[in-house]
This record gives structure tokens, sequence and C-alpha cells, in this order.
């Protein structure tokens, strides 16, 4: 896939030109806070990426609104994308017509390699799991509606474990009709939980491989991804009820799809503990080009690689890497201080580029 121009309004920090980069590789070159981050996000919030944190904060201070414009090229012709955000959330447009991320998710779309990929290795579980469901999301309109009631049903045995933290709840029968309520709920968990569980199984074994092969190209070591699970599809049901006592002592439930982890190993051992620096930098974009790797097989189109603050923390044979991959592809996008001294190059000041 290749973006062909770009027009923002109110995104943050930038200005409006347009931004139509080439064939190839091209390298957005900058000093600090002058909007390369912001025009990244700006080109994968269009494209149906998830950005971290909150939409509102993508619109420039003073401004109720913002809008993101692109015209992409795929195997399938040409397409025009919009995305508008206010305070009430977002709204895309495919071809001038209202449409859903599922609608969008049909196209190959993009991934951001950045500097805070990091936390995919020393973060906490969240940003593990978050990165599993956003992928698999990308595959399965299915797996997005799962996750939805699949939360729904967990805030509300969660309400629920937390009514019978008071005396109260054993009195009069209370305890007896709470147990059947969080059993309704024990049900809905297991229905959604059961195949989240199986489906990020199948998916691991597709990407491990995938990442395995990526980080040998950066690093020495062997690369492992593992799931730390709390249940077992099979037995979800069973766990849910051998917990509940402590369950209803936390108010929360500690076993299902949203406790599980992804086990980063390094040579068989954790990467979060045991790694470098550097190691751990590795691993993280490793897990991106794996990501990478995996939807261009899935769409037999590569999607638009765009990869911010390229030579942080990389040595010359992992930059080295990165870089062969990125001029490998029909289009990469690149963000730094400096250019790698290949391809096209766009200098940005102050969020205007030229």
């Amino acid at each position: 896939m290749r973006l062909l121009r770009l027009r923002q309004k109110n995104f943050r920090n930038l200005s409006t030109p347009l931004f139509a980069p080439g064939a190839g590789l091209t390298t957005i070159v900058g000093g600090n806070a002058q909007g390369k981050t912001n025009l990244l996000e700006a080109i994968e919030l269009v494209l149906g990426g998830e950005l971290r944190n909150g939409m509102t904060e993508r619109i420039t201070f003073g401004e109720s609104e913002a809008w993101v414009h692109a015209e992409i090229e795929t195997q399938f012709g040409n397409s025009r994308l919009e995305v508008r955000l206010s305070r009430e959330g977002r709204e895309h447009r495919l071809n001038e017509a209202p449409a859903s991320l599922r609608e969008l998710l049909q196209l190959p779309g993009a991934v951001l390699l950045g500097p805070d990929d990091l936390e995919l290795v020393l973060g906490p579980p969240e940003e593990r799991r978050r990165f599993l469901d956003v992928l698999l999301s990308r595959f399965s309109a299915r797996y997005r509606a799962m996750l939805s009631q699949y939360s729904r049903a967990l805030q509300q045995r969660n309400a629920l474990l937390k009514t019978g933290l008071g005396p109260a709840s054993k009195k009069e029968g209370k305890s007896s009709a709470l147990q059947a309520s969080i059993g309704i709920w024990n049900q809905e968990l297991v229905k959604y939980g059961s195949e989240i569980l199986s489906l990020r199984r199948r998916m691991l074994s597709k990407l491990a491989p995938l990442a395995r092969e990526a980080y040998r190209e950066l690093a020495p070591g062997e690369l492992g991804l593992e799931l730390s699970e709390t249940t077992d599809p099979e037995r979800f049901l069973q766990a849910l009820e051998d917990n509940l006592p402590d369950d209803l002592q936390r108010g929360a439930t500690s076993v299902g799809p949203h406790r599980d982890d992804l086990t980063l190993l390094l040579s068989g051992r954790e990467a979060a503990r045991f790694g470098s620096r550097g190691e751990c930098r590795s691993i993280a974009l490793a897990l991106r080009l794996a990501e990478h790797r995996l939807l261009w097989s899935h769409y037999e189109e590569a999607p638009l690689l765009l990869v911010d603050e390229w030579n942080t923390e990389l040595d010359a044979r992992r930059r080295g890497a990165l870089l062969a991959y990125a001029q490998s592809l029909p289009q990469a996008i690149l963000a730094g201080l400096e250019t790698p001294g290949g391809g096209a190059v766009i200098e940005i000041e102050a969020g205007v580029w030229g």
C-alpha cells in the first residue's frame, strides 16, 4: 500500500500543507518537538490505526475538532480516507461515505514503530495484551466484538463482587442470590473469553516464528514468545468458580484473558528482567517487524511502514537491518534527527514540512 497525499487541519502542532511522499523510502528530518511524531500519528490514525492515550489530545489547543484526509493506492485502486476528531469521539469516511473501523480493516493500513514500543518489553502486562488484541482485531472483526462483550461481562461481574464485600451480603439469603447472579456472568465470561484465549494461541503460533526471524536479523540471541495464562479455555468456568471466595475478597475477577500476559524470552531468560536496554529495544522492534510481516501475508500487500526516531538506541547492525527492510518495501516513512543517507528527505520545522 502507498500513501499518495495527506492533508490535515487542527491536528496537534501541525500546519496544513499537502504531504505527498513518493514511492520507496522517505525520511522526515527535524529537531525535537517539531512535529515529526504528530505527522506519523496523523497518518496512522487516518489509516484506521489505534493510538495510545485520548483522541482529544490530538486536537490543537483551543480548537473543537480536527480532521485528516488521505489518498492511498492499494492493489484494488485508489481510495480516499478521512478521520474527524471531536470531543465526542472520532468519525471515519471511506470514499466520501461514512465508514466503520471494520470497513477500514479491509485495507492493509500501517504499522507504526517508535521509542514507546519499549513498553512492550519493560511495561506492564496491559501493554502486551493490548499489542495482541489490536493485532488480532486487524484480522478479525469478530475478535474485536468479543473483546467488547467480554469487557462488558467483566464489568458486571466485578460490580457484583464488590457488593459481596460487606456484611449485608450475608443477610436474608443475599449471599445465595449474589452467587446465582455471579454465575450468570461467569457463563458470559466463558462464552467470550474461551474463544479469545483460543484465538490468542493461534495468533502466537504465527507471530512467534516471525518475531524470532526478525530478531535474528537485528541481534544475536534467540527470541521466544509464550502466553502466560491464568486458565485454560477448557477450564475457565471451573477456575472462576474455584476462585470465587478470593474474588469476593478482592472485589475483582482474578482469572481470565484480562489477566494474562505475553512472556518474552531471550535465549530462554525473561527479557524484562535479564535483557539489556539495547536487547529490549531490539525485541520491541522485532515484534513490530513481525506484526508487519504477518499483516503483509494476510493482505497479500505490504502495510505502510512508519518508523519514529528510526536510529534511537540502535547500533549500526540494528540500524542497517531496519533500513534494509524499509528499503525493500513499496513505501516506508521514517522520522528522525538525521537522514539514513538514502531515499527522499523532507524537512519539518514547527509543524511545517517542505
